[in-house]
């Protein structure tokens, strides 16, 4: 009976994975891209490789400021006290694990606006944001970290913006880093080029020094 054990753990695991993958693949393809602002930091890893700590610029605005003043806004300017004050966002957010917000969207999908309470004059996509620390500055959909290959930190140094699949109940899985206008950073693609042509290189330099002309 014994040896059956460790076929079972075996299976478990298994099941268990492409459990994972398929909830994955169902969140994807009943989901919609939104976009947000990020600001990378700290690019490097040494224990578990390369990787990005995010910070999101949510633009978060209070629920009393009507449609007019919104306009007359600002979204990149990162001092938001003269719309509201702080503390009132951290009262409303204590002690709550994760906090459901409402977004709302420019025509490129880009976070404009973000409100605690649904807004009855603005349209709005439903997203949770988890919450480590009681500061409505800290609030972060999903992930606060991005993992990648070893090697392409300047590639992924260029993004301007997360990309998120977030479905009707506000569930977000972190998809992919974009540049300013959007665009597909393409790292991946870029490192295996360099990496198939650095690899190209060494077998010529191989040929020449090892004068091995019927193979090359």
């Amino acid at each position: 009976m014994k040896k059956f054990i460790p076929l079972c753990l075996a299976l478990s695991c298994i099941v268990l994975f492409l459990g994972i993958i398929f909830k994955n693949e169902q969140h994807l393809k009943n989901s919609q891209s939104i976009y947000v602002h990020l600001q990378p930091v700290d690019p490097r890893s040494l224990i578990q490789g390369d990787y990005m700590v995010l910070s999101y610029q949510l633009y978060f605005a209070p629920q009393k400021l009507n449609r007019g003043d919104q306009n007359n806004v600002d979204p990149s300017d990162s001092d938001e006290n003269h719309i509201f004050s702080g503390h009132y966002f951290d009262q409303v957010i204590e002690n709550k694990p994760s906090v459901t917000a409402y977004v709302e969207l420019d025509q490129q999908k880009k976070v404009a606006h973000t409100y605690f309470e649904k807004p009855k004059d603005a349209q709005t996509v439903k997203l949770i944001l988890k919450n480590p620390d009681n500061r409505h500055r800290s609030l972060y959909p999903a992930s606060n970290s991005f993992l990648f290959a070893e090697g392409l930190a300047e590639c992924y140094q260029q993004a301007k913006y997360a990309e998120f699949k977030v479905d009707q109940q506000g569930n977000a899985v972190l998809a992919s880093l974009r540049g300013e206008h959007l665009q597909d950073l393409e790292c991946e693609n870029k490192q295996r080029w360099r990496d198939g042509f650095r690899s190209e290189r060494t077998e010529q330099l191989k040929c020449k020094l090892f004068t091995i002309t019927d193979t090359c």
